[in-house]
């Protein structure tokens, strides 16, 4: 498959996949940033998190490699919700553990939705989009963060929010999923209205990666920080 892929493509043609464009900028600036400020980090959580952000820019070229040879890239970001929805679950496991003991909850709530994405793919296939599971985990980690702020205010230990990466991640994840679950329910309105060339759908989501990034990128910086801190 590799070796079809290289005949298929010359190396002019590569670069030009892995060049971003305007809309994967915040892709590559937060992988700029976690791969910066994290390699050192001893941390299990940053070091996934580092992983997930080369995972996160790989999906970006390999389905724009897709697009470009099938015209369709949906396969790909099919694919891609499995490490999403794992990742997301495993960093609120760290998150919310620190507060209260929920390891049962997580792990039932994981597992029923990647049941749910595995019945969702036998039914319509991968070159379905799996809008379904999505929009589920979309509403749980929307909840997860709620639950995280809650925890967090009524912590009585002095936390400087400015520099707290954990208050920043979790704040670029809670805009992010509440404004996807929010833009769903507009959605075949949203794909219909147009500014210019992009519909009002895509404009949404954009912003929505752009803030979910931002932060993430601030976030490792704090972590930076913190750990400076502490030796």
């Amino acid at each position: 498959m590799i070796t079809k892929v290289v005949e298929e493509l010359d190396l002019h043609q590569i670069l030009k996949l892995c060049i971003p464009k305007f809309n994967s900028y915040p892709y590559y600036l937060s992988l700029a940033f976690s791969l910066y400020f994290l390699y050192r980090d001893k941390s299990r959580f940053w070091r996934i998190t580092n992983l997930y952000m080369v995972i996160v820019v790989l999906t970006q070229i390999i389905a724009r490699y897709s697009a470009k040879m099938y015209h369709t890239n949906i396969v790909t970001y099919n694919v891609f919700i499995i490490f999403e929805i794992s990742y997301i679950t495993y960093a609120f496991y760290i998150l919310l553990n620190h507060y209260i003991r929920i390891k049962n909850w997580l792990i039932g709530i994981y597992v029923g939705t990647m049941i749910i994405y595995a019945t969702y793919t036998y039914l319509y296939g991968l070159n379905v989009y799996n809008a379904f599971t999505i929009s589920l985990a979309s509403v749980i980690f929307v909840v997860y963060s709620l639950m995280y702020f809650y925890l967090l205010l009524k912590d009585e230990n002095y936390i400087d929010l400015s520099n707290h990466p954990t208050f920043w991640w979790v704040g670029g994840t809670l805009i992010f999923y509440f404004g996807s679950t929010l833009a769903n329910f507009f959605d075949d309105i949203a794909q219909h209205v147009y500014f210019g060339k992009y519909s009002v759908r895509t404009i949404i989501y954009i912003t929505l990666i752009f803030f979910l990034y931002a932060f993430w990128a601030y976030s490792f910086v704090c972590r930076a920080r913190q750990r400076k801190l502490s030796h």
